[in-house]
């Protein structure tokens, strides 16, 4: 049976795409009292969209009536999207980092990014089957890439990820790719010899086995900050295991509903530097950006 509350959401997307509309339309306007002005209407339908809460329960009382409304819903602000997000990171290099193992988040993730005018340069798919917690397994993968292991288990597992977030980031490591891969710590896919100053986790987990957050999405973000580069987190709003909480403590923005069009317009604004955890679940703050002018 489908989640009520994300159900309720996706119908009041609908009021959100119509308040998109009108701040795209201001967006064209120099006066800033119009832009305020736009901004203020997209805070008033949000206030209504949770009060449209007990209506739309009642509304659609069968789960036929359910899964019709959120299908149409979902189908109308894929639809109307692309013009809240079109532009908005031209020209921006980004690259991803999948932690998670929900493969299909990675390519809708990255048409989105692609049709906000981003370029994605690497993506690094994190081998879930290399311990990062086992210090003897880190410092043989330390050595592969033609490290020296400290001896300090806590420094050698610092500076596996600086290493990993390098080889993402600079655009300087990209030879550490392949070492990377033959030590199976990750696997890499595109141009890592250009820089990206964004970074996208991509994480949740399918089970307790394949949950990487404890370990590599509690350090991996601070890792690729110290290159000054902005990270945000996103993963499905059908994760069995959600990464949101460890992202929480590495303090960055998060998204846990990226793998439908209001979580994707979300993640676009979060890399533009708006600092929130958006989504549905209980970990979100917010539901929708709180400026969708320009970024």
């Amino acid at each position: 049976m489908i989640d009520i509350r994300h159900h309720i959401y996706s119908l009041a997307a609908v009021f959100l795409a119509l308040a998109i509309g009108m701040v795209i339309g201001t967006s064209f306007d120099s006066d800033p009292t119009t832009s305020a002005s736009g901004r203020r209407t997209i805070q008033r339908y949000e206030t209504d969209m949770r009060k449209l809460k007990d209506e739309i329960i009642k509304a659609t009382q069968t789960k036929e009536e359910r899964t019709t409304a959120l299908r149409q819903c979902q189908e109308y602000c894929r639809a109307i999207m692309p013009m809240a997000i079109s532009g908005k990171l031209e020209w921006r290099n980004i690259a991803l980092v999948q932690t998670g193992d929900y493969d299909d988040l990675t390519g809708s993730v990255k048409q989105t990014l692609e049709m906000a005018g981003a370029r994605i340069t690497c993506v690094a798919d994190i081998n879930g089957d290399f311990d990062f917690s086992d210090d003897e397994k880190v410092s043989q993968a330390l050595a592969t890439t033609g490290l020296t292991a400290t001896g300090n288990a806590k420094a050698d597992r610092e500076k596996l990820f600086r290493v990993l977030a390098d080889t993402v980031s600079s655009g300087k490591r990209a030879y550490m790719a392949a070492n990377l891969e033959k030590a199976e710590v990750a696997v890499f896919t595109g141009a890592c010899d250009q820089q990206a100053k964004m970074v996208v986790i991509l994480g949740g987990a399918s089970s307790d086995e394949r949950n990487l957050s404890l370990v590599v999405d509690s350090q991996l973000p601070a890792a690729l900050q110290k290159f000054g580069v902005t990270v945000v987190g996103c993963e499905t709003s059908s994760a069995v295991l959600s990464y949101v909480p460890g992202w929480h403590k590495a303090g960055i923005a998060t998204v846990d509903n990226a793998d439908n069009a209001i979580g994707q317009t979300c993640l676009v604004y979060a890399l533009g530097g708006e600092m929130a955890n958006f989504g549905t679940k209980e970990t979100a703050d917010r539901l929708i950006p709180k400026s969708l002018g320009s970024i």
